[in-house]
């Protein structure tokens, strides 16, 4: 299968020289010593370096760890967990660009000020937050980056969607950011990063500034249009070009162990919900919000026809929390008894939802990498770019569905297909592995920094 990835090879010299590794067994433990390259087998069960090698990098990585959407709490887990077991020292671990510390520690009333927000034109919104942006930057943002930045002699910027210019949001965090890291002399990469296409002229030249550091080591993004946005935006001003690396999220099956062993009874599918406001708020072919209610409905009522028990959740954003709850008794009534409705609160938990489905239904690209890491076959509900990008990197473009488009019954026929259709484990464990070379890449490139 191509994948897009050629960049990354598993014996590429030079490229993957790190520390070497002892080696034991398991499926993870395997693709991390192929990721690196040299390994000798030893009974620790775990990869550790060996005696002699370089002292462990201690790395901050800034980025929304403790976001209410779990998926960039799963992806930043895997991350920190990634880089520790390639060599890493076990002082390292991130920094949420929000300050949140815990795992529920969201903005009060952010439901209620996504929904203000939604409601007024681009231009009012823009101007509307630039005060309390400003305020939480001083305030709150810097004093939190410059007090968790002590002690680390490396900086990853990323994973997830943050070269992007929402509101100026990110200008203004990254800005805040790498001057800390400037001020403390300590190199930075960019890494596993999404790039969005639509930014405004401030956050252009916000951007463009801060990323033309001196300490900027390598820019690493996640899929062909974040490099391609990334090299005409950034490419010159930063003086680096992007590498394409694999999302760390897919690297959820080799830390958290699937929740159960699969149903031979009756098939489970899973059905990710997530609300009509967040939709819009990051796309433009977001649908109706009448139509969308009635087409979750009509999707649930259809698989359950289809033969499958029905697990719904959300990735734990309160928009999607609530947006679920105000459908729930019309999805109960569409399911029955063949329905359920579990919680999460933490990534662990929203992989113990995804490892045990049978098929997915969704539009949170990160609840369809971590069922990919768990080789559950998705569809995937199209509404961003980076979705559609995902799915076919893993050659897995037939299963995406725009919901404004096509009818309930069509997407459920798609859920049939993919589940007849498993993901296979050749390719699966490929991609993997190219994930590991990826954190293998990043960590090289940091310890061969000045």
């Amino acid at each position: 299968m191509s994948t897009g990835f050629q960049d990354i090879r598993v014996n590429d010299p030079g490229l993957l020289t790190g520390p070497s590794f002892r080696l034991d067994s398991g499926t993870g433990n395997e693709l991390a010593a192929r990721a690196v390259g040299q390994v000798v087998a030893a009974p620790s069960g775990r990869i550790s370096p060996l005696r002699g090698a370089v002292a462990p990098l201690r790395i901050r990585l800034f980025n929304v760890k403790y976001s209410p959407n779990l998926g960039d709490g799963l992806l930043s887990e895997c991350l920190e967990k990634a880089l520790i077991a390639l060599g890493a020292s076990g002082d390292t671990w991130s920094i949420d660009l929000a300050a949140r510390q815990v795992y529920g520690d969201g903005l009060a009333g952010r439901l209620q000020i996504m929904a203000a927000l939604d409601r007024m034109p681009k231009w009012l919104r823009q101007r509307c937050v630039r005060i309390p942006l400003a305020i939480h930057a001083y305030r709150k943002w810097r004093p939190h980056y410059s007090l968790n930045i002590q002690g680390a002699n490396a900086v990853a910027i990323g994973g997830g969607n943050l070269i992007s210019d929402i509101d100026l949001n990110f200008p203004t965090k990254l800005t805040l950011a790498i001057n800390e890291a400037e001020r403390l002399q300590i190199p930075f990469v960019v890494y596993a990063s999404g790039v969005t296409a639509d930014w405004t002229p401030r956050g252009t030249a916000m951007m463009r500034k801060a990323f033309s550091s001196k300490l900027l080591r390598g820019v690493f993004v996640r899929d062909e249009d974040s490099k391609r946005l990334w090299d005409e935006k950034l490419g010159d001003s930063s003086g680096h070009k992007a590498v394409v690396v694999r999302d760390p999220g897919l690297l959820a099956s080799e830390f958290i162990p699937p929740s159960r062993r699969k149903d031979t009874k009756r098939p489970v599918a899973g059905v990710g919900i997530m609300s009509h406001i967040a939709i819009r708020y990051h796309a433009d072919n977001a649908p109706a919000p009448g139509y969308l209610e009635s087409w979750y409905v009509d999707l649930v009522g259809g698989v359950i026809a289809k033969g499958f028990r029905v697990v719904i959740f959300t990735n734990g954003s309160p928009e999607d929390i609530a947006y679920l709850a105000g459908i729930r008794s019309r999805l109960e009534a569409a399911g029955g008894d063949a329905i359920s409705f579990p919680t999460q609160r933490t990534p662990t938990e929203l992989c113990g939802i995804i490892s045990g489905l049978d098929v997915l239904v969704a539009y949170r690209m990160h609840a369809v990498i971590a069922a990919y890491s768990y080789g559950v076959p998705a569809v995937g509900l199209a509404w961003d770019q980076k979705l559609r990008s995902f799915m076919a990197s893993v050659g897995r473009e037939a299963f995406l569905c725009d919901v404004a488009q096509v009818e309930a019954a069509s997407a459920v026929e798609l859920a049939c297909r993919a589940f007849a259709d498993p993901i296979a484990d050749e390719d699966r464990r490929q991609v993997l592995l190219e994930t590991w070379q990826g954190v293998s890449q990043l960590l090289h490139v940091l310890e061969g920094a000045p």
